[in-house]
Order: structure tokens, then sequence, then C-alpha cells
């Protein structure tokens, strides 16, 4: 019987779907498997049921024996060494079509949060400081007639050009490919997303094109003086750029599901800013798609070896 390891506790519909099948076994810590035990069970293990913060590298692969199958719990791969898993005939999967309508609710839901001031006037209330009605407090934004930027305009990028339309929000989007719009929803290119928004969010993989795609150039280009909103991955941001972004004012805020370095620490310069929301990327976490993305990672290698035979 062939094996599989799944290195973080998931919902239990992938266990329950993979062990008529196959030997299953678990990480159950409540932290990542570290690379020494990743590199044990590379070795050992015919399939394996991967995190997006599991470094599957060269030195990792190098340790596959038996290894054919990777399914990634994630949308993104780029976690994996893609060219070295093809080397060793090792078949990758993700999850390109789960995640998105709960990442592009959360991409407004730390939006809304943000402009309208939800956390600190909640921690005014219950610190006791609410004596009554103040007209001037907590005063906020709103997004009706204002610009929403998209960078990245795949699945998720679409769904949140969608619900952006029901605020009221002009979209316009940069995607390196021609890419077909509805109405109200327009292609621009990346200077004219970033010198026109007042609110950019970005949805772009983590590849070494956008590694570090917005930096100090990038932030000194936004006129408007927008609120950039990261729902991609943190390195697509040059982090001292974004500080320093912040301390001079070239954007208003920020709200940030990933961050560069991940997780963040609480005394890292980003944290110092009433300015910046930080939440630890719970983009896809709605039970919901969690639940879904344990079951598709699961039908991924069921499919594989059912397809091997």
């Amino acid at each position: 019987m062939k094996k599989v390891f799944i290195t973080r506790r998931i919902p239990s519909i992938a266990r329950e779907m993979l062990t008529p099948y196959f030997r299953v076994d678990e990480f159950t810590g409540d932290h990542p498997i570290d690379k020494s035990l990743l590199m044990k069970v590379v070795a050992k293990y015919d399939a394996i049921l991967t995190m997006f913060n599991d470094v599957i590298d060269k030195e990792v692969l190098s340790k596959a024996k038996y290894l054919e199958v990777i399914s990634n719990y994630a949308i993104g791969l780029n976690n994996i060494d893609l060219e070295q898993a093809k080397h060793k005939k090792i078949s990758v999967y993700n999850l390109p079509d789960i995640v998105t309508d709960s990442t592009a609710d959360l991409t407004f839901a730390i939006l809304l949060s943000l402009i309208r001031q939800v956390i600190p006037s909640n921690q005014y209330v219950l610190q006791g400081k609410w004596k009554g009605t103040d007209p001037l407090l907590f005063m906020g934004e709103e997004l009706q007639g204002k610009t929403l930027g998209i960078i990245g305009f795949g699945r998720t990028g679409q769904a949140v050009a969608q619900r952006a339309l029901g605020f009221g929000l002009n979209v316009i989007f940069y995607n390196r490919s021609k890419k077909e719009s509805a109405k109200g929803i327009e292609q621009k290119s990346f200077e004219e997303v970033l010198k026109h928004s007042d609110y950019i969010s970005l949805h772009v993989p983590l590849t070494k094109d956008t590694h570090k795609m917005i930096a100090t150039k990038d932030f000194q280009m936004m006129e408007k003086n927008p609120v950039l909103i990261n729902m991609a991955r943190g390195a697509v941001v040059d982090t001292d750029a974004l500080v320093e972004a912040l301390k001079k004012g070239w954007i208003r805020s920020c709200a940030l599901d990933v961050t560069d370095p991940e997780p963040i620490s609480n005394d890292h310069p980003l944290c110092s800013f009433g300015n910046c929301l930080i939440v630890p990327h719970i983009g896809t976490a709605t039970k919901e798609c969690r639940y879904n993305m344990a079951k598709k990672a699961a039908e991924n290698i069921i499919t594989h070896f059912t397809r091997a035979k």
C-alpha cells in the first residue's frame, strides 16, 4: 500500500478520503513541520500533502526516493522547486479554483475595517472611553465613486472587481496579458494603475517577475496617496520600501493579509503604524474554503494514482 504524509492538521475530510486507498500519516504539531523532518518524510512516502509555507526546495527533493506526488494545500506553488520536481518526475498539484471567494471577501473585509476604523473604535468601546456621541469621532471614508486598482486579474482579481462594482467603485486593473473585462472594469498599464487608484489591491502569484514588484519607485508613482492591500504573497512588496512609504506618506495606509517576513513579529516596524492593519494570512480561513481545499488536495492524490494504474 502506498503511503501519504500530511504536513499539518487540516479538515479531517482529507484523511477520510485518503485512508481507503493509502496508509496515511500526518504531522500534528501546531507549527510548520521543520526541514529535517520534511526531508525524512520525502525519503519514505509516495505522496505528500503540503502547506504553502513548507519549503520544498532542491535540498529537500534530493532526498526523494519513492515520492510521486506533491499536493499543495494552496493556490500558489512558489514554495516548491518545480524545476527540480520535474527533473525527479514528481507531479505537483495546487488548488486554483477553490480559494477565490474567501480571498475576495477578505479583501473587502480588511479594507473596510481599515478605512472605517473598525478595530480602534471597538477598542475604544472596550476600554470604557465611549461616553457619548461625537460627530467627529472615528471619521472614515466612503468607497462610492473612488477607484480601485487591481494588480493581477486572475480568478481572485476578477472576483474582487465584481464585488467592487457592488460598492460603487470604479475599477481598473493591470495584467501582463490581455484580459476580457465587464462593463465598468478597464485594463490599464501598471503605471496607470499606480497613478490613478485610491485603493490598490494585489492579487498576483509570487514568481521571479513579481518578487518585490512594488518597491520604492512604485510607491513614488502613487499620486493619489492610496491604500495598499496585499492579499497575494508578502514578498510581492518590498517591506523596507513599504515602511518608508508609510513614514513618508506616499500611501495613506495599508491592509495586509501577508507579510515578508511571515509570520511577522509584533516589534517589527510595520506593527508600529496605526494606519497599517495586519491579519495572519487568513484569506482562505472560512469553513467552506478550508474544507474544500482539503477535499481537493486529497482528490488530487487519489486521481493521480488512479490514473497511473
